[in-house]
């Protein structure tokens, strides 16, 4: 997620919902999830089964408020449905199936495009599953979503469906044509997005494209090949997921980060290919490392993600168009950070109040967190700097990180205690 998303009035970012956990020690293992989406009503229909492993006792998950559980059921055991929460008692323990089929209405989390034109949801999936969007907890996937037959007009592209991981089965069933996808990874909840529009779709080798009007794919093709050759050097690690998607939908300028892909604006396709603007395409595709591959281990070092983002399309930006750019994007960040302090809004970059996405979706993690990278970079100079960049990424690829983790990675480059640097910048 960028940062002029995050700053932009009216933000679908701004939604949050508590899924909690009560006296078991639950950890959900795998989701599989079929949805149909009513353009006319705006609601979606839910069929969900949460597969996982737990000790006997009760498991709660908090429903949102326009969610309307039909059934809920689980075997050895009790459900009740309350007005915000689902409930799960159970007599023994090991692995589990609940299965729920619901209806979530407009609002918190899905944003419903005009004239019956889509959907898309971002970052918080509570919005259309039931689910633990708590960044210590991992799973995998599966989606199949159901879109109604609507005849395109004359020209128009019908409807498709975009979504985490790997692209599946798409056929034509009677209710509707059914597009499949499969993150077979384990990853946070936060990082399964979907959307559903007019779109039309390109594919390479190593990313696809779904887009609206295709006219500017070559450039975004070309431009995405160059950040992603750049930020796989930094990163000395592949990216999780291989195959890159990025879906440019209806509406103002977007960006939200998902497994596997990012979901963008069709303006802001045409910015990428018209005036070279590449850092919102650089700032999600960076989060496939910083945020995909890596994952952070509690909201407290939200900034591992957006900082890292931040500072890698600034860096990118660097290499695409020489220093003064870089320089330029950093400056402009420390008036930021500048604005902030005056405001009384500064924090370490470790803040372990942020106890939940609400609170760790401020601007102290993208603007701070990218600064102490750039110090970090002028500090230790670009071959230790990068080194540590590669250290900390592939030693941790694919796990659950902390500031901690990132200060190891980058004393065992330099040969250095950092430990006063990161206190002062990180932790106080």
């Amino acid at each position: 997620m960028p940062l002029r998303s995050l700053l932009s009035s009216g933000s679908l970012y701004c939604i949050f919902c508590v899924f909690s956990v009560a006296a078991a020690a639950e950890q959900c293992t795998h989701y599989s999830v079929k949805l149909a989406p009513d353009f006319e009503r705006q609601l979606l229909r839910g069929d969900e089964t949460i597969e996982f492993q737990v000790e006997a006792g009760a498991v709660e998950w908090q429903k949102q408020a326009g969610w309307h559980v039909l059934s809920a059921d689980v075997a050895d055991g009790e459900v009740t449905v309350a007005e915000h929460a689902v409930r799960v008692r159970l007599r023994s323990g090991g692995r589990h199936s609940l299965k729920l089929k619901y209806t979530a209405a407009a609002g918190r989390g899905i944003r419903w495009f005009a004239d019956h034109a889509g959907l898309t949801t971002a970052f918080y999936c509570e919005a259309w599953m039931v689910c633990d969007n708590s960044p210590g907890r991992r799973a995998t996937l599966q989606l199949e979503i159901a879109v109604p037959f609507t005849p395109p007009a004359h020209g128009a592209n019908g409807f498709r469906a975009v979504g985490p991981g790997r692209r599946g089965k798409e056929w034509r069933g009677r209710d509707g044509n059914h597009f499949v996808f499969e993150q077979s990874d384990p990853v946070q909840t936060y990082l399964l997005s979907f959307a559903v529009a007019r779109l039309a779709v390109a594919v390479d080798d190593r990313f696809s494209i779904y887009a609206q009007k295709m006219d500017a794919n070559k450039a975004a093709f070309a431009r995405t090949a160059d950040a992603y050759a750049f930020l796989r050097a930094a990163a000395s690690v592949d990216m999780m997921n291989l195959h890159y998607t990025q879906a440019f939908l209806p509406g103002p300028s977007m960006g939200q980060e998902a497994a596997g892909m990012a979901l963008m604006s069709q303006d802001d396709l045409a910015d990428l290919a018209a005036k070279d603007d590449v850092q919102l395409m650089a700032h999600e595709l960076a989060h496939q490392w910083w945020g995909v591959t890596l994952g952070i281990r509690s909201w407290s070092d939200f900034w591992l993600n957006e900082g890292f983002a931040e500072f890698m399309s600034d860096a990118y930006i660097e290499k695409h168009r020489g220093r003064a750019a870089y320089d330029q994007q950093i400056a402009e960040l420390r008036e930021r950070m500048r604005k902030l302090r005056e405001e009384g809004k500064d924090r370490p970059l470790h803040w372990e109040k942020w106890k939940d996405a609400h609170e760790a979706l401020g601007p102290i993690p993208y603007v701070k967190g990218a600064l102490f990278l750039d110090r970090l970079r002028m500090e230790l100079g670009d071959e230790i700097f990068w080194q540590g960049i590669g250290l900390y990424t592939s030693g941790n690829a694919r796990r659950l990180v902390d500031s901690r983790d990132f200060q190891r990675a980058m004393e065992k480059a330099s040969g250095r205690d950092l430990r006063i640097l990161f206190d002062e910048a990180v932790y106080h």
